[in-house]
């Protein structure tokens, strides 16, 4: 076909047709603009509320947390003197229970203590009243004291017999120091 329109006409027509493209182009620009502006308007709404939450729970926990401190604070710090308290007396105080049982670690057949007083000092010696079944067994105890890692030395102080055959000795024990306890 052959265009016989002037030049000029010609070109209106290129550019009205150019018009036309751009003004379509330019209403979806305009749409897809509004759409994301709505997008972005409702997530910027949206983050402001969950800040909005977030602040309100976090000054209700902090609220929460400020009570507790001066409700439970000071129980605590009251209870943790009194396991200091508790603490200091229990390593200031004698076991007599563990020397006891490290002296009945050494104790022969055929020995019985009657008597042993502890008095938790390390510079005191202790004596120590035994009933042995023989003068042998007598003996033994005071040699099988001086293993006793406990213990620095013991001596007999006096061994008799009576009627029943039963020999009674005393025994004066020495201590270790810092042992006595």
């Amino acid at each position: 076909m052959i265009n016989l329109m002037p030049p000029d006409m010609k070109e209106q027509i290129k550019f009205a047709k150019f018009n036309r493209v751009l003004v379509r182009y330019l209403q979806l620009v305009v749409v897809v603009s509004l759409a994301l502006g709505a997008v972005f308007g409702g997530a910027i709404y949206w983050i402001g509320q969950q800040t909005t939450v977030a602040t309100a729970d976090a000054a209700d926990k902090q609220a929460t947390i400020t009570q507790l401190n001066k409700e439970f604070v000071p129980q605590a710090k009251a209870a943790a003197g009194r396991l200091n308290a508790i603490k200091f007396v229990q390593s200031s105080q004698t076991h007599f229970s563990q020397v006891i049982a490290d002296i009945a670690k050494v104790i022969p057949n055929g020995v019985t203590i009657d008597t042993l007083t502890l008095t938790g000092q390390d510079n005191v010696p202790v004596t120590v009243a035994i009933t042995a079944d023989s003068y042998n067994d007598a003996l033994a105890f005071r040699n099988a004291l001086i293993t006793s890692p406990r213990i620095a030395g013991a001596d007999l102080e006096s061994i008799t017999t009576n009627d029943s055959k039963l020999y009674q000795a005393n025994v004066v024990i020495a201590f270790k120091p810092g042992e006595a306890r």
